[in-house]
């Protein structure tokens, strides 16, 4: 039986009580859930695993492509591994050993069930298409995987981009109240400490902790393009594989520019408003202003904020503090330890939704610009974000807002 397939018709957990005090029975039917197929991915790269006359025949950029596609489905695995570690191992054991209720468990691991389903599926479309192309190996025991990037694009398109967005989004959105809420019960729960200590200790689990797993699991959309990147880079043939791989690539890029979204939009909380309005209140107006600080909050939604980059006609960039309201867009800049309306070559640095047209700058992944139509004189702010896919969210969350106006 396959490792997934195992814990697909198994879930060995899911179904049975955790002992107490950590039975070696228990461990060691983890260990062949976990392990039993993991052999076939235990070595450091593809290239390690074949023979070294194979590898000689081949080009140097299929050599690398191998060994990158090899690092996903690896890397894939581990993560699969750390989300049933999650699953069956600290959320069952919790609710088994602790009592503890559904909804405090759903908080600590948001959307388990979900996030299990998105990567077994994946992880298990990357295996069998390994093991099809090892089914054809030559006479010295050398395979290639031809074809990586339909499974990608697979993934990362349609049905499976919606899911991803949702199911990510809302677990990246949770995940400071998810460490918060363990960091809670293990300050003043000795139960609960020693459940962790004891499971902890566990070679399944080896020494990973709760906050560790979220981390993994939070980081690990961010880590697709990257691997994408590398395949693309060493793909020189055929053509169909290099479309799908470079489509594949530009899709996970806008699945993690859309979590980011979602993520934006839940911070925006009671707690993320107060913060901003104690930056208005230290908003220093210079008499005679036509735009007062009060304006900011009075009937006005605070949509996000964050630090940006203003370009003057000088060719210059300034820091400043971007504020996207309900119906305007605002610039602050730091002076004095206060905030004043930032100047920009005698440009309003306040700037209406209403007509305004977004675009990007060409051969500038990171800006934009702010067109403000419908007047005598049209204005355009160019302004630059952080990287791309923060340029993204901005674009995204200024378009959602003029729509909802």
């Amino acid at each position: 039986t396959g490792l997934i397939t195992g814990l697909i018709t198994g879930h060995f957990l899911m179904n049975s009580t955790l002992p107490p005090a950590g039975a070696e029975l228990m461990e060691g039917q983890l260990m062949w859930d976990f392990e039993s197929d993991a052999k076939e991915l235990e070595a450091d790269s593809w290239s390690s695993t074949v023979d070294k006359k194979y590898l000689k025949q081949l080009k140097k950029d299929v050599v690398k492509r191998q060994d990158v596609i090899y690092e996903l489905i690896q890397t894939e695995m581990h993560h699969v591994r750390t989300l049933h570690i999650m699953a069956d191992v600290y959320s069952k054991g919790l609710q088994k050993e602790m009592q503890l209720e559904t909804q405090t468990l759903e908080k600590m691991f948001p959307v388990m069930e979900e996030l299990l389903d998105v990567h077994t599926d994946f992880f298990t479309r990357l295996l069998e298409r390994k093991r099809a192309e090892q089914a054809e190996k030559d006479e010295q025991g050398g395979y290639i995987i031809r074809r990586i990037g339909d499974v990608l694009l697979e993934q990362v398109t349609g049905f499976n981009a919606d899911r991803m967005t949702k199911i990510y989004g809302k677990f990246c959105s949770r995940h400071n109240e998810a460490v918060n809420l363990y960091k809670e019960l293990h300050a003043k729960d000795k139960r609960f400490q020693a459940f962790i200590k004891k499971t902890m200790s566990s070679s399944i689990v080896r020494r990973l902790s709760i906050p560790e797993c979220i981390l993994l699991v939070t980081q690990r959309i961010t880590k697709y393009p990257v691997l994408l990147q590398r395949i693309l880079q060493h793909t020189k043939e055929p053509e169909e594989e290099q479309g799908d791989t470079a489509e594949a690539l530009q899709q996970v890029k806008e699945v993690i520019a859309a979590v980011d979204l979602k993520v934006s939009e839940y911070e925006m909380t009671a707690e993320a408003l107060q913060q901003v309005k104690e930056v208005i209140a230290a908003v220093d107006l210079k008499s005679g202003q036509m735009f007062a600080k009060e304006d900011l909050i009075r009937g006005r939604r605070l949509v996000h904020d964050g630090p940006l980059q203003l370009k003057n006609t000088a060719g210059r960039l300034k820091d400043v503090q971007a504020l996207l309201l309900s119906d305007v867009f605002v610039f602050l800049q730091e002076k004095d330890q206060k905030y004043v309306f930032a100047s920009l070559d005698q440009r309003s640095t306040v700037i209406s939704l209403r007509k305004l047209i977004v675009r990007e700058v060409a051969n500038e992944e990171r800006g934009l610009f702010l067109i403000t139509a419908g007047m005598e004189k049209p204005e355009m702010v160019e302004v630059y974000s952080s990287s791309k896919v923060e340029r993204n969210t901005w674009i995204q969350l200024i378009q959602n807002t003029m729509q909802s106006m």
